[in-house]
């Protein structure tokens, strides 16, 4: 049985609510503390700091447009891999082809020519 000062959710590991939301204050707070001591420090104004949030935000945009085009280029070269590989393996599967029919023939004149001696042999010398 639980306690009765712990709260329900307090058995299954959770944090009440408000520990949370205190938890998202304090770190806002943190987040505007340390805003304001870059400010202090480098004697930047709001707009510098506009301007270098801004900077960096295009530079994200930058980079993700650079990502897109890679992968865009690594995917095309992939393709036209994988066509080229289609390629080579149907002409190789081709050839082999071709090398067996020749080999089948070979074998078919080399039986015919060994079934005519057979056949000669029986009939004119015993």
């Amino acid at each position: 049985m639980p306690a009765i000062d712990s709260p329900p959710h307090a058995e299954n590991g959770e944090r009440p609510p408000t520990e949370v939301r205190l938890m998202a204050l304090e770190a806002r707070l943190t987040a505007l503390q340390v805003d304001l001591a870059v400010i202090r420090v480098s004697f930047a104004i709001k707009d510098d700091i506009q301007r270098l949030l801004t900077l960096l935000h295009e530079h994200k945009l930058e980079f993700h447009a650079a990502l897109a085009k890679q992968r865009e280029d690594f995917h095309a070269a992939l393709a036209k891999q994988r066509e080229d590989f289609n390629a080579a393996l149907a002409q190789q599967r081709e050839d082999l082809h071709k090398s067996l029919m020749s080999h089948m023939w070979k074998l078919y004149g080399f039986a015919s020519l060994m079934l005519g001696g057979v056949y000669f042999i029986a009939r004119y010398v015993h």
